[in-house]
């Protein structure tokens, strides 16, 4: 049997990176999928992709508008009759230290990253409920385990994601809804390459990543996605609150 089968997910940050990834699994488990993106010029050709596998669902939306994390939760309810797997995946990089940031960066990170699964969840749980229960994956970090000077407002999104986590996943499992949160380490997605291109030094900073884990090389997303189809599936039902890190081991040392 397939892993999601007739299951109705909702992925945020779905048209690039391990939201996109994630997407393209769940489809082949037999899910059927909404994927949510800010982006336009990407989300109309990953939808189009995505619907040579299975039925998809597409919606325009910034995750940090409490206004569009409704409107994903209800055109997804109305697309595909029900949601039962909720993915977190959208977020943005930061590569500012203090002296440098300034307060519109700090509040757009800690919009889409933190903010931007409560808008999402807030209004999907009534949906979950509806159905008897089911599963949401925030996407965390390894930075929400381990500090960067370079990105402090990264990692305070990514630590607030990994604690609004176990909040609610104390919340939810009275009601039959698992929370549990995949965190990736350094992960060769769209992401990594805006961290380049902003960063005081991109040279050096793509010489730091290529040696960043010591598996001596960089995820593929869809090792990422492995991880989330895992939290999400039956497989996983007696993870509560869990963080699962798929780094390559760099939290390990």
């Amino acid at each position: 049997m397939k892993r999601v089968d007739g299951q109705n997910a909702v992925i945020t940050g779905g048209a690039s990176g391990i939201g996109l990834a994630t997407a393209r699994l769940f489809l082949e488990e037999g899910a059927r999928v909404t994927i949510a993106d800010i982006n336009a010029e990407t989300l109309g050709p990953a939808a189009e992709d995505l619907s040579g596998i299975g039925p998809v669902h597409a919606v325009e939306a910034d995750v940090s508008k409490m206004a569009d994390g409704a409107r994903i939760v209800e055109e997804a309810d109305a697309a595909h009759g029900g949601i039962d797997i909720v993915v977190c995946a959208a977020g943005i990089p930061s590569r500012s230290r203090l002296h440098k940031l300034e307060e519109d960066e700090w509040d757009r990170i800690i919009g889409v990253n933190l903010k931007g699964i409560y808008t999402v969840v807030k209004a999907a749980v009534p949906k979950l409920k509806a159905r008897g229960g089911g599963a949401i994956v925030t996407i965390g970090s390894e930075m929400g385990f381990v500090a960067d000077r370079e990105a402090p407002a990264y990692n305070a999104s990514k630590g607030g994601v990994i604690m609004f986590t176990k909040a609610l996943a104390l919340d939810l499992i009275a009601d039959n809804i698992r929370v549990n949160s995949l965190c990736p380490g350094i992960t060769q997605t769209g992401l990594l390459e805006q961290e380049l291109q902003i960063s005081e030094d991109p040279a050096a900073t793509r010489e730091e990543f290529a040696n960043w884990a010591p598996i001596g090389r960089t995820a593929e997303a869809r090792e990422q996605a492995y991880g989330v189809l895992f939290l999400a599936s039956r497989e996983a039902s007696f993870a509560v609150g869990a963080t699962l890190l798929l780094d390559g081991g760099f939290t390990a040392r």
